[in-house]
């Protein structure tokens, strides 16, 4: 992900999705990054990897934002896949080189639309992503069902980050390393930042607003 903005960028971040919740930042970004103010009051967040967090969020453990989902037998849905770069997304099986027979589809797992799936042995590098149509995982994968009030993309983004994938990877466990998976068991238990969900959107809207504007200035250097 290089060069993409990180949730955990700093409060500048914070201060904007504050303005852009209040009406204060013009439709399409005008104005995003200058002249920003923090939110009035912080706290500390006990999490290591965390100082502080705005004093409206919360710290909870995954398991109250997130249920497992482990249903099997839909045969007749499409096959999805993680993603390094891109996340969850449809398997394209049309190239010769990736074709693939799966033996039982029967043990696969239903991934609903918007569910959070990924794999057990590489979410420390961050392989999880949103499902974008109900589809079938491996059954390699975790699907986590998000509960009311949860935005899979702002989470995604979040279990994405460096600091937070170092803390997936002292939580999974394993022979060896290279071995080590990360259960349902040990994600539920791990704790996450957690914003009033019109701010998970707000934050999603800016890194979106951010990271184009990014790709865009990308561009055109490279021309």
């Amino acid at each position: 992900m290089k060069g993409k903005v990180r949730v955990d960028s700093g409060k500048r971040i914070l201060a904007t999705v504050s303005r852009e919740l209040t009406g204060e930042v013009e439709p399409g970004g005008g104005g995003m990054i200058a002249a920003l103010k923090p939110y009035p009051e912080y706290k500390e967040s006990a999490l290591p990897w965390l100082r502080q967090v705005p004093n409206s969020w919360r710290v909870v453990r995954n398991g109250s934002l997130f249920a497992q989902r482990n249903q099997t037998g839909y045969e007749e849905l499409p096959i999805l896949e993680v993603s390094l770069k891109t996340g969850v997304r449809v398997r394209n099986f049309g190239s010769s080189t990736r074709k693939q027979v799966m033996s039982d589809l029967g043990k696969y797992k239903r991934a609903a639309k918007g569910d959070v799936a990924y794999n057990m042995m590489r979410m420390w590098q961050g392989a999880v992503g949103v499902a974008p149509v109900e589809g079938l995982v491996s059954p390699a994968y975790v699907v986590a069902q998000p509960y009311p009030e949860v935005d899979p993309q702002f989470f995604t983004t979040l279990f994405r980050t460096g600091n937070y994938m170092s803390e997936i990877d002292n939580c999974s466990r394993g022979i060896v390393k290279d071995r080590n998976r990360l259960y349902w068991d040990q994600f539920k238990q791990i704790l996450s930042p957690c914003p009033p969900v019109g701010e998970q959107a707000a934050i999603v809207r800016f890194l979106n607003w951010a990271n184009g504007r990014l790709e865009r200035r990308s561009g055109q250097s490279g021309r």
